[in-house]
């Protein structure tokens, strides 16, 4: 017998505002008009309300008091202590992996992924380019295995995704670069040199705000 599919309407909502604002459907400060929305899905208000609520812990909507739910936007500030957060978890990561010895499957899997994010970039996907630099770097937690540090950045992934579209005003150039120091940290990381793999993941998330 065929599993019973057991995802509630309230998901299944989530799941396509989600895509809507990954997707950029969406732009960032956007106002969610739930009535529209809810014309749109053909559901009630009630779990249009319950899937914002759920983004807005994800990190993906702000409720403005008087003002309704929208899209998040980023503030110098804001951009700066998401990518703090990351470089730190990343570097605290990758010096686990360094004592527990997995350093080897770091390698594996970011190979994989820089291989394919140089696919996409020969195919001027952005998305998928985007997608894989995320992976990439994602590659030191999942690693690790440490259910708190796959948690937290799981939680900050899609935001980090949306910083990153934000923030690539020339695309595929400002890609490139970002393969470059890719390609540096894993190169320090295939020869074991851990000060300079440091030093890479905070040049890699040196970034600056750019207003639109």
């Amino acid at each position: 017998m065929d599993a019973v599919s057991r995802i509630t309407i309230k998901e299944q909502v989530y799941n396509v505002i989600k895509h809507k604002i990954l997707h950029q459907h969406y732009q960032l400060g956007e106002k969610i008009n739930i009535d529209a929305l809810a014309a749109e899905l053909q559901v009630s208000n009630s779990p249009i309300r319950e899937a914002l609520m759920l983004l807005a812990r994800d990190g993906l909507i702000v409720t403005i008091p008087n003002n309704g739910a929208r899209v998040v936007s980023f503030t110098e500030e804001s951009f700066v202590e998401i990518a703090q957060t990351l470089c730190a978890m990343l570097r605290g990561g990758y010096l686990l992996c360094v004592e527990l010895g997995k350093t080897d499957e770091i390698v594996q899997h970011m190979e994989r992924h820089i291989t394919l994010q140089y696919n996409a970039l020969e195919s001027h996907n952005f998305h998928e380019l985007v997608q894989q630099s995320i992976l990439f770097d994602k590659s030191i937690i999942f690693v690790s295995q440490n259910k708190y540090f796959l948690s937290i950045y799981e939680r900050i992934e899609d935001v980090f995704y949306l910083m990153i579209l934000h923030n690539n005003q020339h695309g595929i150039r400002d890609c490139q670069k970002s393969i470059e120091e890719h390609q540096m940290i894993l190169s320090n990381i295939k020869q074991n040199n851990v000060e300079e793999v440091l030093r890479w993941l905070s040049v890699h998330y040196d970034k600056h705000f750019r207003k639109r």
